[in-house]
């Protein structure tokens, strides 16, 4: 899957796009790590809650690679974020 940030296309993996899209429609409400793995990953007790964290890792590699400024907030001991104002920064193509 691709997205688009100030111009440049970025190849997403699926599980990545849909992660995206999942902070994105949520902008400005902080998700925490259980929220996200029912929503992404259909929770089950086989996969560890640190996976979020991962493909987080993975997802703000490549779409803030270069960049100042950072799309995907942590909060601290709760979950994650994308700040309203960043929202329309990504477009899916």
């Amino acid at each position: 899957m691709i997205v688009e940030r100030g111009g440049k296309q970025i190849s997403l993996t699926k599980t990545e796009f849909d992660l995206l899209h999942f902070l994105m429609k949520n902008s400005g409400r902080v998700m925490t790590r259980e929220t996200i793995l029912n929503k992404i990953w259909l929770y089950s007790p086989d996969i560890e809650s640190r996976v979020v964290d991962v493909y987080v890792g993975y997802l703000r590699k490549k779409i803030d690679k270069g960049r100042n400024n950072k799309l995907i907030q942590s909060i601290r001991g709760f979950g994650y974020t994308i700040r309203e104002e960043k929202r329309a920064a990504v477009a899916a193509k």
